[in-house]
Protein backbone atom coordinates (compact mmCIF):
# COMPACT_ATOMS: atom_id res chain seq x y z
CA UNK A 1 0.00 0.00 0.00
CA UNK A 2 1.95 3.46 -1.09
CA UNK A 3 0.25 6.50 0.71
CA UNK A 4 1.40 10.11 -1.56
CA UNK A 5 1.83 12.48 1.27
CA UNK A 6 2.09 15.96 -0.11
CA UNK A 7 -0.31 19.64 0.21
CA UNK A 8 -2.23 20.03 -2.41
CA UNK A 9 -0.32 21.35 -5.71
CA UNK A 10 2.79 19.10 -4.88
CA UNK A 11 2.38 17.04 -7.98
CA UNK A 12 0.49 13.80 -6.04
CA UNK A 13 -1.65 13.18 -9.39
CA UNK A 14 1.15 13.45 -11.97
CA UNK A 15 3.10 11.61 -9.53
CA UNK A 16 0.08 8.74 -9.48
CA UNK A 17 0.27 8.58 -13.51
CA UNK A 18 3.39 6.28 -12.88
CA UNK A 19 1.47 3.12 -11.69
CA UNK A 20 -1.44 1.55 -13.58
CA UNK A 21 -4.81 3.56 -13.14
CA UNK A 22 -6.97 0.74 -11.88
CA UNK A 23 -4.43 0.47 -8.77
CA UNK A 24 -4.73 4.04 -7.72
CA UNK A 25 -7.39 5.30 -5.28
CA UNK A 26 -7.91 9.26 -5.91
CA UNK A 27 -9.93 11.04 -3.58
CA UNK A 28 -10.46 13.90 -6.25
CA UNK A 29 -11.87 11.22 -8.37
CA UNK A 30 -14.31 9.72 -5.22
CA UNK A 31 -15.40 13.76 -4.85
CA UNK A 32 -16.56 13.43 -8.46
CA UNK A 33 -18.32 10.24 -7.91
CA UNK A 34 -19.93 11.20 -4.77
CA UNK A 35 -20.56 15.05 -5.29
CA UNK A 36 -20.53 15.22 -8.91
CA UNK A 37 -17.48 17.67 -8.24
CA UNK A 38 -13.97 16.70 -7.71
CA UNK A 39 -13.04 19.87 -6.16
CA UNK A 40 -16.20 19.36 -3.56
CA UNK A 41 -15.33 19.56 0.26
CA UNK A 42 -18.70 19.09 0.95
CA UNK A 43 -18.94 14.87 0.94
CA UNK A 44 -15.39 14.59 2.22
CA UNK A 45 -16.72 11.99 5.15
CA UNK A 46 -18.46 9.73 2.61
CA UNK A 47 -15.44 10.32 0.05
CA UNK A 48 -13.13 8.60 3.18
CA UNK A 49 -15.56 5.97 3.93
CA UNK A 50 -15.96 4.98 0.30
CA UNK A 51 -11.97 5.02 -0.09
CA UNK A 52 -11.41 3.07 3.00
CA UNK A 53 -14.01 0.40 1.57
CA UNK A 54 -12.36 -0.11 -1.37
CA UNK A 55 -8.82 0.29 -0.24
CA UNK A 56 -9.90 -2.79 2.50
CA UNK A 57 -11.46 -4.91 -0.47
CA UNK A 58 -8.03 -4.06 -2.52
CA UNK A 59 -5.94 -5.34 0.43
CA UNK A 60 -8.05 -8.61 1.16
CA UNK A 61 -7.03 -9.51 -2.35
CA UNK A 62 -3.74 -8.62 -2.34
CA UNK A 63 -3.49 -5.69 -4.98
CA UNK A 64 -1.52 -3.42 -5.18
CA UNK A 65 -2.88 -0.17 -4.09
CA UNK A 66 -1.68 3.85 -4.41
CA UNK A 67 -3.67 6.42 -2.33
CA UNK A 68 -3.66 9.65 -4.15
CA UNK A 69 -4.59 12.02 -1.67
CA UNK A 70 -3.01 15.05 0.70
CA UNK A 71 -3.32 12.54 3.27
CA UNK A 72 -1.49 15.24 5.72
CA UNK A 73 -3.76 14.79 8.35
CA UNK A 74 -2.52 12.01 11.06
CA UNK A 75 -5.61 10.47 11.75
CA UNK A 76 -6.33 9.65 8.30
CA UNK A 77 -3.02 8.30 7.95
CA UNK A 78 -3.48 6.25 11.11
CA UNK A 79 -6.69 4.57 10.07
CA UNK A 80 -4.92 3.57 6.67
CA UNK A 81 -1.58 2.28 7.74
CA UNK A 82 -4.02 0.05 10.09
CA UNK A 83 -5.64 -1.48 7.59
CA UNK A 84 -2.44 -1.94 5.30
CA UNK A 85 -1.21 -3.92 8.95
CA UNK A 86 -4.19 -5.66 8.84
CA UNK A 87 -4.29 -7.21 5.83
CA UNK A 88 -0.42 -8.14 6.24
CA UNK A 89 0.76 -5.24 3.11
CA UNK A 90 4.07 -3.75 3.19
CA UNK A 91 3.10 0.42 3.70
CA UNK A 92 5.34 2.97 1.66
CA UNK A 93 4.56 6.92 2.61
CA UNK A 94 5.65 8.40 -1.47
CA UNK A 95 6.68 12.20 0.15
CA UNK A 96 6.32 15.10 -2.40
CA UNK A 97 9.25 16.93 -2.33
CA UNK A 98 8.32 20.94 -3.98
CA UNK A 99 8.26 23.84 -1.75
CA UNK A 100 5.56 25.22 -0.10
CA UNK A 101 5.70 28.43 -2.75
CA UNK A 102 5.60 26.03 -5.33
CA UNK A 103 2.64 24.29 -4.52
CA UNK A 104 0.65 27.53 -3.96
CA UNK A 105 1.79 28.64 -7.14
CA UNK A 106 0.46 25.57 -8.86
CA UNK A 107 -2.71 25.68 -7.03
CA UNK A 108 -3.57 29.07 -7.77
CA UNK A 109 -3.88 28.48 -11.21
CA UNK A 110 -6.06 25.99 -11.01
CA UNK A 111 -9.88 25.76 -12.03
CA UNK A 112 -11.73 28.04 -9.22
CA UNK A 113 -13.67 24.68 -8.64
CA UNK A 114 -10.17 22.70 -7.75
CA UNK A 115 -8.26 25.19 -6.00
CA UNK A 116 -7.71 25.46 -2.51
CA UNK A 117 -7.27 28.13 -0.25
CA UNK A 118 -3.87 29.36 0.35
CA UNK A 119 -3.79 28.96 4.08
CA UNK A 120 -5.29 25.39 3.46
CA UNK A 121 -2.50 24.83 1.43
CA UNK A 122 -0.26 25.87 4.21
CA UNK A 123 -1.86 24.15 6.84
CA UNK A 124 -1.24 20.62 4.84
CA UNK A 125 2.22 21.71 3.76
CA UNK A 126 2.82 22.25 7.17
CA UNK A 127 1.52 18.55 8.36
CA UNK A 128 3.54 16.96 6.41
CA UNK A 129 7.00 18.55 6.76
CA UNK A 130 6.20 18.04 10.72
CA UNK A 131 5.04 14.50 9.95
CA UNK A 132 7.86 13.48 8.14
CA UNK A 133 10.55 12.76 10.86
CA UNK A 134 8.29 10.02 12.99
CA UNK A 135 6.63 8.62 9.73
CA UNK A 136 8.88 5.49 11.16
CA UNK A 137 7.01 5.74 13.95
CA UNK A 138 3.38 5.46 12.57
CA UNK A 139 3.91 2.06 11.32
CA UNK A 140 5.36 2.74 7.75
CA UNK A 141 7.94 0.39 6.37
CA UNK A 142 9.73 2.36 3.73
CA UNK A 143 9.52 6.14 3.51
CA UNK A 144 10.64 7.77 -0.03
CA UNK A 145 10.50 10.80 -1.89
CA UNK A 146 9.08 10.87 -5.36
CA UNK A 147 12.22 13.04 -6.55
CA UNK A 148 14.23 10.08 -6.15
CA UNK A 149 12.67 7.78 -8.57
CA UNK A 150 12.47 7.46 -12.29
CA UNK A 151 8.52 8.84 -12.08
CA UNK A 152 8.63 10.88 -15.68
CA UNK A 153 10.29 7.75 -17.28
CA UNK A 154 7.95 5.01 -15.79
CA UNK A 155 4.81 7.04 -16.42
CA UNK A 156 5.82 7.65 -20.28
CA UNK A 157 6.75 3.87 -20.45
CA UNK A 158 3.36 2.82 -18.84
CA UNK A 159 1.52 5.25 -21.34
CA UNK A 160 3.35 4.20 -24.25
CA UNK A 161 1.96 0.48 -23.60
CA UNK A 162 -1.38 1.99 -23.23
CA UNK A 163 -0.98 3.48 -26.56
CA UNK A 164 0.50 0.57 -28.19
CA UNK A 165 -2.53 -1.78 -26.79
CA UNK A 166 -5.67 1.33 -28.17
CA UNK A 167 -3.65 1.58 -31.27
CA UNK A 168 -6.67 -0.27 -33.19
CA UNK A 169 -9.20 2.41 -32.70
CA UNK A 170 -6.43 5.15 -32.15
CA UNK A 171 -7.92 6.96 -34.75
CA UNK A 172 -11.56 7.26 -33.49
CA UNK A 173 -9.95 8.57 -29.94
CA UNK A 174 -8.33 10.94 -31.75
CA UNK A 175 -11.50 11.99 -33.79
CA UNK A 176 -14.11 11.20 -31.23
CA UNK A 177 -12.74 10.64 -27.57
CA UNK A 178 -12.12 7.80 -25.39
CA UNK A 179 -15.77 7.48 -24.24
CA UNK A 180 -16.97 6.99 -27.88
CA UNK A 181 -14.29 4.76 -28.58
CA UNK A 182 -15.91 2.25 -26.16
CA UNK A 183 -18.80 2.13 -27.89
CA UNK A 184 -16.58 1.00 -31.16
CA UNK A 185 -15.76 -1.91 -32.74
CA UNK A 186 -14.12 -2.38 -36.12
CA UNK A 187 -15.73 -5.14 -38.83
CA UNK A 188 -12.15 -6.62 -39.17
CA UNK A 189 -8.41 -6.26 -40.40
CA UNK A 190 -9.42 -4.05 -43.15
CA UNK A 191 -7.67 -2.82 -46.42
CA UNK A 192 -8.10 -0.70 -49.61
CA UNK A 193 -9.30 3.25 -49.02
CA UNK A 194 -11.83 2.14 -46.91
CA UNK A 195 -11.99 0.28 -43.69
CA UNK A 196 -15.74 -0.34 -41.77
CA UNK A 197 -16.58 -0.66 -38.45
CA UNK A 198 -19.82 0.38 -36.48
CA UNK A 199 -20.55 2.45 -32.98
CA UNK A 200 -22.93 0.05 -31.64
CA UNK A 201 -24.93 -0.29 -28.19
CA UNK A 202 -27.96 -1.95 -26.47
CA UNK A 203 -29.69 -3.14 -30.05
CA UNK A 204 -28.63 0.46 -32.11
CA UNK A 205 -25.50 0.48 -34.82
CA UNK A 206 -24.08 3.39 -36.55
CA UNK A 207 -21.87 1.95 -39.49
CA UNK A 208 -18.88 4.24 -40.09
CA UNK A 209 -15.50 4.27 -42.24
CA UNK A 210 -12.38 5.41 -42.42
CA UNK A 211 -11.96 6.19 -45.92
CA UNK A 212 -7.51 6.35 -46.46
CA UNK A 213 -7.25 7.17 -50.54
CA UNK A 214 -3.82 7.87 -50.91
CA UNK A 215 -4.13 11.87 -49.86
CA UNK A 216 -2.43 12.32 -46.83
CA UNK A 217 -4.57 15.37 -46.37
CA UNK A 218 -7.56 13.86 -46.54
CA UNK A 219 -8.12 10.70 -44.18
CA UNK A 220 -11.89 11.06 -42.79
CA UNK A 221 -14.87 9.10 -40.92
CA UNK A 222 -17.82 8.77 -42.86
CA UNK A 223 -21.17 7.47 -41.33
CA UNK A 224 -23.66 5.36 -43.42
CA UNK A 225 -26.65 7.19 -43.71
CA UNK A 226 -29.97 7.08 -46.24
CA UNK A 227 -29.49 8.83 -49.51
CA UNK A 228 -30.75 12.85 -49.02
CA UNK A 229 -33.02 11.87 -52.68
CA UNK A 230 -36.43 10.43 -51.42
CA UNK A 231 -36.62 8.00 -54.34
CA UNK A 232 -33.24 6.30 -53.99
CA UNK A 233 -32.30 3.56 -51.34
CA UNK A 234 -28.43 4.38 -50.89
CA UNK A 235 -26.89 3.89 -48.84
CA UNK A 236 -25.14 7.51 -48.21
CA UNK A 237 -21.77 8.07 -46.65
CA UNK A 238 -22.19 11.53 -44.96
CA UNK A 239 -18.47 13.03 -43.39
CA UNK A 240 -18.05 12.64 -39.64
CA UNK A 241 -15.58 14.92 -37.69
CA UNK A 242 -16.79 15.37 -34.58
CA UNK A 243 -19.00 13.77 -31.94
CA UNK A 244 -22.25 16.29 -33.19
CA UNK A 245 -21.78 14.94 -36.38
CA UNK A 246 -22.17 11.22 -35.05
CA UNK A 247 -25.21 12.16 -33.07
CA UNK A 248 -26.82 14.30 -36.20
CA UNK A 249 -25.77 10.91 -38.70
CA UNK A 250 -27.52 8.74 -36.20
CA UNK A 251 -30.80 10.95 -36.29
CA UNK A 252 -30.14 10.85 -40.10
CA UNK A 253 -30.03 14.55 -41.08
CA UNK A 254 -26.75 14.39 -42.30
CA UNK A 255 -24.23 16.89 -43.72
CA UNK A 256 -24.65 18.50 -46.81
CA UNK A 257 -21.58 16.63 -47.86
CA UNK A 258 -23.51 13.73 -48.31
CA UNK A 259 -22.63 11.62 -50.81
CA UNK A 260 -24.57 8.37 -52.56
CA UNK A 261 -22.88 5.60 -53.85
CA UNK A 262 -25.95 4.96 -56.61
CA UNK A 263 -27.49 8.47 -57.81
CA UNK A 264 -24.08 10.26 -57.13
CA UNK A 265 -22.27 7.47 -59.17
Amino acid sequence: MILLLGAAGTGKTRTSRMFPPESVLRADDLRALCAGDPGSQQANSAVWDVLESALTIRLRLGLKTVVDATNSAAAHRARLVAAGRTHGAPVVALLLGPGLSVAQQRNAVRPARRRVPADIVAEQYAQVVAAHPHLDKEGFDHIVFAESLPVLGTALERLAAEEEKNQATADVRRVFGDAAADLFDWDGPGGGPYRTGAFAAAGESLAVRWVDDGDPFDHRFEARVSCPTEWCPGPAWTPVRSMADLAAAHRNTPHDETECERCDT
